[in-house]
């Protein structure tokens, strides 16, 4: 086979990998709600954003590619039980100051990791200190050193309680 032939084959091979994002919410929403695939819908709620229900519970998923395949990360979680608040749902304000505070260093979170998104899990607790860790592959991994490094001493506003909260920087 010509060079130029195998170079036009992993041109069109790059379009078979796999970057549907909604078959990965699904199965990833249906993972983290411990409930079959048949037995889950998904909702986009945006670009890399879905809203999983299904076997009594719901789930929001931030979605983010590494090597053109899509894996979904748990935000938040609820049972779905009337009457019930969503215990691990993070205050709006405390939500609000976690996605805008990582959209505003944004580029400090990609410098660090070298890529052009990644979920970032936050975890708070009602003092409003939060501990930031990456997802996915560079959970633990020097990239994530750097985030924390760069993002030290950032506070939210006391929660009155501990939560966690996942944001896709992108």
């Amino acid at each position: 086979m010509s060079e130029r032939v195998r170079a036009l084959a992993f041109a069109l091979c790059l379009g078979c990998a796999n970057l549907d994002t909604g078959t990965a919410a699904l199965r990833d929403a249906a993972s983290a709600l411990d409930c079959p695939r048949t037995a889950t819908e998904v909702e986009q709620l945006g670009e890399y954003r879905y809203r999983g229900r299904g076997c009594g519970g719901e789930v929001i998923v931030a979605c983010t590619s590494s090597s053109f395949e899509p894996r979904c990360f748990p935000e938040r979680a609820a049972a779905a039980t009337a009457g019930d608040e969503e215990e691990s749902s993070a205050p709006p304000d405390v939500e609000r100051a976690i996605r805008n505070g990582l959209d505003a260093r944004r580029a400090d979170v990609l410098g660090c990791v070298g890529r052009e998104r990644v979920g970032v899990r936050a975890a708070y607790d009602s003092d409003g200190r939060i501990v930031l860790s990456l997802q996915g592959d560079l959970a633990g991994s020097p990239e994530e050193t750097c985030v924390r490094e760069a993002l030290a001493g950032v506070r939210v506003p006391a929660a009155r309680r501990d939560g966690v909260l996942v944001h896709l920087v992108r």
